[in-house]
């Protein structure tokens, strides 16, 4: 089954945002920033904390619709 071109750039997106978030942990973790460099880091990890997070929920909001639509299809074995 092919996944929709939309779903694809939306994966895509989500593990790109999710790597840059990483390497911004990481990089915060190892420690030697100056307060400037701390701060512009921090914000670009809140930024991209909350656009994983509104993906996750829209995914969940297609998930969600998905299964409600199975649950208007009436599943019949084949030799019926």
């Amino acid at each position: 089954m092919k996944k929709p071109k939309e779903y694809e750039e939306s994966v895509e997106h989500f593990d790109q945002h999710l790597e840059r978030l990483r390497a911004i942990v990481e990089k915060m973790e190892q420690g030697g920033l100056g307060l400037d460099e701390s701060l512009k880091l921090f914000e670009e990890g809140i930024q991209l904390s909350r656009r994983l997070f509104d993906m996750l929920n829209r995914s969940e909001g297609r998930v969600e619709e998905l299964l409600a639509t199975m649950e208007k299809v009436p599943f019949t074995r084949a030799d019926e």
